[in-house]
């Protein structure tokens, strides 16, 4: 039996397309979601949503476009010749995965800020997180530019050395990033049920990221390398970035589902005991660290300042 090759495995192709078309779908209902729910959030939030809406939209314009080349313009004759739009999605696809990389290097930096236990370590932990997001961006655009110069699929695996770099660092920054998630998090545990509560929700959904695009990386890499001459690694490869996409999406959607998890009966806080300046208090989740201008303040509300430990929003936020 002949191993599998490019012409052989173009189904693969249009599975993937029709896989990453249906979570563009459901990151731009997301995206939808996120500004009718959060408007007053602050730029340092609504700016990597932007951007992956914007990086998405160009990766999956361009896949339609390489697609209608090989399918309609080639029609019977399918080539295995790699053509502009292809460099330019897959640079789109290493740029998303870097934009939310970045944006979860954030979240673990204020989380750790706000512990009074690990607040001189906030900076120090995001480093991980920045280096390898560095790597996996530097070892993609290489990826790109050599894919580009070599102008066929079927040469692909020249570029072995940058594609399994690009797709470990990735990789290892998911892992890196889930790790640091939950132990940041298990910090802010103080014991009351509903602050358990909310902080279970949050941990569970940070793992469950995590694995999902750190999966998608590590069967992304073993594609390409058992079958290089093969669409075989676009199954995992293609929705990747839609993946980052949702996942960002999701933790910043459901911010608020997370905190009426520790307010159950629609109070408009919750308590939080045990905190730095050693007193019970009820902060509020509509204000939050980094979540909203600094300067907005809701009626109702306490502004960040006066609670400077720990908030519901922060916590829900990662």
């Amino acid at each position: 039996m002949s191993p599998p090759s490019l012409a052989s495995t173009y189904g693969a192709w249009l599975i993937s397309l029709f896989l990453e078309t249906l979570l563009y779908g459901v990151g731009i209902f997301q995206t939808f979601l996120y500004f009718q729910w959060w408007p007053t959030d602050s730029w340092s939030i609504k700016g990597p949503v932007v951007i992956v809406t914007f990086l998405e939209t160009v990766q999956i314009t361009f896949f339609f476009i390489s697609t209608y080349y090989r399918f309609v313009q080639r029609f019977g004759e399918p080539p295995g010749d790699l053509i502009w739009s292809d460099s330019l999605q897959l640079l789109a696809n290493y740029l998303t995965a870097f934009v939310v990389q970045m944006h979860f290097a954030s979240v673990i930096y204020r989380l750790a800020k706000k512990r009074a236990g690990i607040r001189r370590l906030s900076s120090l932990v995001t480093y991980p997180v920045i280096v390898l997001a560095f790597v996996q961006i530097s070892a993609g655009i290489a990826q790109t530019i050599l894919s580009y110069q070599l102008r066929s699929f079927s040469k692909l695996e020249q570029t072995k050395v940058t594609t399994t770099l690009q797709t470990a660092a990735s990789l290892a920054c998911d892992v890196v990033i889930t790790m640091l998630l939950f132990r940041c998090l298990t910090i802010y545990k103080d014991g009351t049920e509903r602050t358990l509560k909310m902080l279970n929700s949050v941990m569970t959904n940070a793992v469950i990221r995590g694995m999902l695009t750190a999966a998608s990386s590590a069967a992304t890499m073993i594609l390409f390398l058992l079958y290089p001459d093969t669409f075989w690694f676009f199954l995992s490869f293609a929705p990747n970035s839609k993946l980052y996409m949702n996942s960002m999406l999701a933790s910043l959607n459901m911010r608020q589902h997370n905190c009426d998890l520790a307010s159950p009966n629609g109070e408009d806080g919750i308590e939080l005991s045990q905190l730095s300046t050693g007193r019970s208090v009820v902060t509020s989740p509509a204000v939050f660290a980094g979540s909203r201008d600094e300067e907005e303040t809701l009626p109702g509300t306490t502004t960040e300042s006066a609670y400077p430990s720990t908030d519901c929003t922060a916590t829900a936020t990662a």
